[in-house]
Formats: C-alpha cells, sequence, structure tokens
C-alpha cells in the first residue's frame, strides 16, 4: 500500500497519526488473504504498480459483477495519492458513465431490493486504540469488511459511497466499551454471526473488538435520532483526587459555570452545569452523564479541563462505558417500511396462480418476471 504524498504544510502530528493509520491498514491486509471480489482486486493491483493493461478487460469484468460503483469509489480513494494520474483518468473515463448508469438504475429499485442487511455492531474501543478518531475507525472497519469480502451496499448520493457509520462520535484519547457501528451489506453474509464476528476480529488492530452483532430492519433509525446521554468514567490517579475533589466541589456548588469554547467558529458561551451531569464518585473514578443532541460535538475532555484545570495530558484513561437509548418509533411501525417488492411477491404467491406482475427497467432488454 503506497502512502499519499506530504504535504509541506500539514503539521508533524498529522502526519504521524496518517502514518500510523496506513501501518494499521497494512497489517490488516497482511493478517491473511484478501476475499475481496476479484475484479476490484485486479483493479487496485493495477493502480498501485501502475503497469500497462487492458483497461477496457477489466472494465468488463467490473460491469458483469455490478461493481462499477465501487469501482469509482476506488479509483476516488486512490486519487489522494501519488499514482499515475493518466491510468486513473482512462480508467474514469470508462467507468463513470457505467457507474452513473448503475446508479439510476439502483435508485429505482431501491425500494424494492430486499437483499440488504442492516446491521449494528457493538465494539470497544480500548487503550492500544486509543489514538484512533472517527475517521481512522471509518477507514480501519471499511478495510476489515472489504478484506473479509463482506460487500457493502451504496448510499444514493451523486458520489454514493458505502453505507457504513459510526454511531456516535468518539474523540481521539478517549476510549469506548460499547461503541456502536451500523453497516447495510448488499446482501446476507455467508456465515453465522459468530463466525462472522470472529473474522472480522482477527483483521481490526489491538484494542478494538466487535462483540455484539445484531441484525436490524432497513428502516430502524440511527443512533443520532435516539441517543440520549452518554456515561463517562475516569480513574483518576491518586496523585491527583485532592485536587480534582476541590474544582469539582467548586463546580458542583455554582448555579452557573460558564465556558467560552476557544476553538469553536462562533464565540459563545457554553454552561457546562448543563453538561456535566450526574456527577459522582465510584470506586476511585470520577463517573458523570452527558447530554446528547445537540451537546453531541462538544469534547468531554475540554470540558473537563475547564471546569478541573487540567491539562489534557492530565486527564489520562476516560472512557465511555454506554448510552441511554430511547425507543425506536420506526421499529414499533417496521411494516409500513418493508419494501414492496416481498409484499408484492407474497401476495402474489397467497393468490395461488402464480404471477402476473411484470417489472420493467428501461435499461434492461427483458422485463424481470415474479413466479
Amino acid at each position: 500500500m503506497r502512502s499519499a504524498a506530504h504535504h509541506p504544510s500539514i503539521p508533524a502530528e498529522a502526519l504521524a497519526r496518517q502514518a500510523r493509520l496506513q501501518a494499521a491498514l497494512q497489517d490488516m491486509e497482511d493478517r491473511g488473504p484478501s476475499l475481496e471480489p476479484k475484479p476490484l482486486q485486479r483493479l487496485r493491483a493495477v493502480l498501485e504498480d501502475s503497469h500497462a493493461v487492458d483497461s477496457e478487460s477489466i472494465c468488463a469484468e467490473l460491469q458483469a459483477a455490478e461493481l462499477v460503483e465501487e469501482a469509482v469509489d476506488l479509483l476516488r480513494t486512490f486519487r489522494r495519492g501519488s499514482f499515475d494520474k493518466n491510468l486513473m483518468e482512462n480508467f474514469d473515463a470508462l467507468l463513470s458513465p457505467l457507474a452513473a448508469k448503475a446508479r439510476q438504475r439502483r435508485s429505482a429499485r431501491w425500494q424494492l431490493d430486499t437483499r440488504r442487511t442492516r446491521l449494528r455492531l457493538q465494539f470497544s474501543k480500548l487503550q492500544e486504540a486509543i489514538g484512533f478518531d472517527d475517521g481512522d475507525l471509518h477507514a480501519i472497519f471499511l478495510q476489515a469488511f472489504r478484506l473479509e469480502g463482506m460487500r457493502l451496499a451504496l448510499d444514493l448520493a451523486k458520489r454514493p459511497r458505502p453505507l457504513l457509520s459510526l454511531g456516535l462520535s468518539l474523540q481521539s484519547g478517549v476510549s469506548g466499551a460499547a461503541e456502536n457501528l451500523d453497516v447495510v451489506l448488499k446482501q446476507d453474509p455467508q456465515g453465522d454471526p459468530a463466525t462472522l464476528t470472529e473474522r472480522l476480529n482477527h483483521r481490526l488492530p489491538e484494542g478494538l473488538r466487535i462483540h455484539r452483532w445484531d441484525e436490524l430492519p432497513t428502516c430502524a433509525s440511527d443512533l443520532l435520532d435516539l441517543a440520549l446521554r452518554a456515561h463517562w468514567r475516569w480513574p483518576v490517579p491518586a496523585s491527583q483526587r485532592l485536587a480534582v475533589e476541590s474544582a469539582l466541589a467548586g463546580f458542583l456548588q455554582a448555579e452557573t459555570w460558564p465556558w467560552e469554547r476557544e476553538a469553536s467558529k462562533a464565540s459563545a458561551s457554553m454552561d457546562l452545569r448543563a453538561f456535566l451531569l450526574e456527577v459522582r464518585w465510584e470506586e476511585g473514578a470520577l463517573c458523570f452523564s452527558t447530554p446528547l443532541g445537540a451537546w453531541q460535538a462538544l469534547n468531554p475532555l475540554k470540558a473537563l479541563s475547564a471546569v478541573l484545570g487540567l491539562d489534557f495530558a492530565d486527564i489520562q484513561g476516560l472512557m465511555r462505558t454506554g448510552f441511554d437509548l430511547k425507543p425506536d418509533p420506526r421499529l414499533a411501525q417496521a411494516e409500513r417500511f418493508e419494501p414492496k417488492l416481498k409484499n408484492m411477491y407474497e401476495d402474489a404467491v397467497l393468490l395461488g396462480g402464480g404471477s402476473n406482475i411484470i417489472l420493467i427497467d428501461e435499461d434492461d432488454e427483458e422485463p424481470t418476471r415474479l413466479g
């Protein structure tokens, strides 16, 4: 895997983080043979080595395997590196029209597609992975699914992206015991959840482990729409305990605690008494809750620093332990969101006389018959 070209204006810290992510992605590849579809593997190898190839033959393979949209997304990834621009432009000229046509066809059939499978995976991000931020985790999980051959569905944007999203933002420097990841697969994966989880965990870097696999209706709400509060735990070192207790006492006695967010684009004062809730001590650890929703983007490390008068480096080991979620209203009305094709097919079967339902795709030479 060739690394991207380094711009002289990029800070050294950002370059170090980029290098660490690239090393993690490469290590994931080295843990076993890739199960990515062969046409995509072939395209990836050609782009990495920049050798002469029959590009039309590769594009034909990708089209036959219904992978042209994934191939165009792969080209976008390679553009960020120091690769053969002419070669990529050649592939882009061949693949982009095919991808646009595939996206239109997929959009027309979106509500009729019963093959998609939505999963919610719960994972932990512990000490070894504490330096990864949301962008890093997104790239890492995409890599794990790709290498294990679990094909992700694409969204319907003009430039479609894989349907993989982290539930709630978790900053670099903070660990999480019960984080969530939502993914949509093109079709049911081959294998039971325990085996598939083991395969993904084998690929993931140390400190990242999936420990729960739930299949959801495709209509399920995003976690962002359901999350009410997050719960946190910071094991305070004995050397800091007295100073933290003193600062915390002043905070809890105050009715308000205004704070100017230095990094905020709009200089607005925030009341941290409305952010740090249910503050208490449990077995030498400072535990508290934070509201989500409008507060989601607020970094708890910065809030603690402002309240306790500490530097970020003094707050080591902060962990998000879980969330409070409201019931998903969509799950109670799941039948309203069922893909229409399934209902149409079931109705045709119940009628008992075969089906005369015909779906016509203007891009296909022959109609698709049900029954």
